[in-house]
This record gives C-alpha cells, structure tokens and sequence, in this order.
C-alpha cells in the first residue's frame, strides 16, 4: 500500500540529495538524505536497509523461518522463544490493542486465509466459516513474558490464533532506521515504506513536502500537501487491495470486532510523533471513522485527516491551517 506520494521541495541551498527505493517488507522503501556529505549519506542509507531486512526476517508472518511464524505455528502449544526486536513490536501492538479498545488488534491475521485480496479468492467467506473463526481474534489472547538473556517468550492461547504485524512493522521499521539515521550524525532525511513515512529535519532551506493521495483518485492524484519535519505520517486507505462481489466492495482493512471490512472510512491519514504511533493509529481511525476518530487520535497526541465513506475530508482543527487546499473541501465540523 503506497497511499502517499512525498514530493521533494525545490531547495534555495545548495544540498546534495542521495536517495535509493529498494524492495522491503513486502512493499517498496525510500531513503533520502540532504546532505553536503554523500560518502556519509550512502553509509546510512545501507543501514537504514539493514533494519528493514531485519525486520523482514524477524516479523514476516509469511515466511516459514521467521520468528514470528513460529509463534503463529505453535499456537496453543506452549510458550515460543521469540528475539528482542519482535518482542518489542509485540509489546507495543498489546498495548495499543488496549489503547485502542481492540481497533487495532494483531492477532487479526486469524481471519487473513478468509479474506482474500491478491486475486486468487475475490469472494468474501461464508458466513458460517467467517463465525467459527473470528472468536480466534482477540489480543488477549497473546501473551509475553521476559526470558533471562534478553527477548521474550511468547504463547497464543488457542491453536488457529495467529499474529499480522502488517499494521505495524513497517512503522516500526521506520522509526528504527531513522534511530540509525542520527545515530550515524544523519539529521536531514525521509524515510517512506509502503504507507509509513518520517521526515527528518530539512531539506537544505526547505521542509520536506507530503502530497496525500486521493483515495478515489489515481496513483499520483493528491487531494492535499503539507510541509512536514520531525514528524511521521501514515495513511491507511480501502483502495489498494479490493474487490467486488455481489454488487458491494470489500477492502483489506479489516475491523476485529466484526472480522468484516471496516465501514466507516475510505482513508485515515494520521500525523504522530513516531511511524509506529501513526501507523496503529491509521488503522484504529479509519475503523472507527469520522469526528470519533479524530477525537482519539488527537487523545493521542496526534492529528489525523479522514475521508468518511461517503467522501467528505474531516481534519483536526490544529491541521486545517497547513494544509495546501481548497478550504471548502476540508469540514472539521460534525461527523459524516
């Protein structure tokens, strides 16, 4: 899911821009460094992409010998040793499945063999296969304990339950490189995989431009932009992965209470402190959707941009003035 579409503003000052898109975690990741230094610049980018194929490893529930899917294989058999960096990320998504009232939840992947959106399935699950399974979604259900040594030991409490952290990782991921980043005395920089984005400093006498992608419009079509630094963006949208069947549309963002597409929301854009923040928030404000859902993201500290199902643009008051858009398209007003 590529939902933003980062445009890199015209700089007054002379700085050399070193940047590189790669495959990672299913998705594409850009690295972009304005720097005077380009030796320096190449060196952080090949640690920025180190991170990712770490996390690639370590938390793809879809590859065979990754930690995670051991976890997922072994669901309730017992406690799973599991490495310091997924023990982390799954620490967090607890906590956020409690913060969020179980909007984000990531033992969703229950469902993931239902709800089918690469093409080989584009029907939606029966509905007597859909009530058997969905009782195997809760976040309770996952539990961690410290191990002497460092990580953890993680246990799912019933054998079919099963941990996505496609919700997750990739902001996690993000906020790790850019740690890496000013590890290495890297202040100018942004970092983009799939849906996640952090922007780091300037771009030599320019902030970092974002361009918001029009969930009904084209790949390259932005409803709104926004001139960001020091901050993380994520957008979760209902257009990248669909299908139509019997007349309706379904979508990938699926609602753990109901284990059917979420309603409310066409996309959610949040802009938090941190990708990992952003990106649970992404998720647990589209579900929720409209004024709502707005409400809990500024509860977070965040500030977020919704576009209800019906197609109005909702947005945090604090937001509305840095927005580049035509005023009338934005209603912070009442919900859809």
């Amino acid at each position: 899911m590529i939902p933003l579409v980062a445009a890199l503003a015209i700089s007054a000052t002379p700085v050399a821009l070193v940047s590189e898109t790669r495959p990672a975690m299913g998705s594409l990741a850009t690295v972009t460094i304005a720097t005077n230094d380009p030796s320096r610049a190449r060196a952080g980018i090949e640690a920025a992409f180190a991170v990712f194929d770490r996390v690639d490893f370590s938390m793809n529930e879809w590859r065979p010998d990754s930690p995670l899917s051991d976890l997922n294989a072994r669901a309730g058999r017992g406690w799973v040793p599991l490495p310091a960096d997924l023990c982390e990320v799954l620490t967090f998504a607890k906590a956020a499945a409690e913060r969020t009232g179980g909007l984000f939840d990531p033992t969703w992947a229950a469902l993931s063999e239902l709800w089918r959106f690469d093409g080989t399935a584009p029907t939606p699950p029966a509905e007597d296969v859909l009530r058997a399974r969905c009782p195997l979604v809760g976040h309770r259900g996952l539990a961690l304990r410290p191990r002497a040594g460092g990580g953890c030991d993680g246990r799912l409490a019933r054998a079919g339950m099963r941990v996505g952290l496609g919700g997750l990782a990739k902001g996690w991921a993000v906020d790790a490189a850019a740690r890496v980043l000013r590890s290495l005395g890297l202040q100018d920089f942004l970092i983009q995989a799939g849906g996640d984005l952090y922007a780091a400093g300037r771009r030599g006498a320019e902030p970092w431009h974002v361009a918001l992608r029009d969930p009904r419009g084209g790949a390259l079509e932005a409803m709104a932009a926004l001139d960001v630094s020091d901050r993380a963006f994520s957008t979760t949208g209902d257009y990248e992965h669909a299908f139509e069947s019997g007349g309706r549309r379904y979508h990938h963002v699926i609602d753990p209470r109901t284990c059917r597409p979420a309603g409310a929301s066409r996309a959610a854009t949040i802009l938090a402190r941190t990708a990992a923040d952003a990106e649970v928030l992404g998720k647990a404000v589209f579900i929720e959707g409209g004024a709502a859902g707005i409400a809990r993201a500024e509860a977070w500290g965040a500030l977020a941009i919704v576009v209800t199902d019906a197609g109005a643009v909702l947005t945090s008051e604090e937001l509305r003035p840095r927005l580049r858009t035509a005023p009338e398209e934005l209603d912070a007003g009442s919900p859809p």
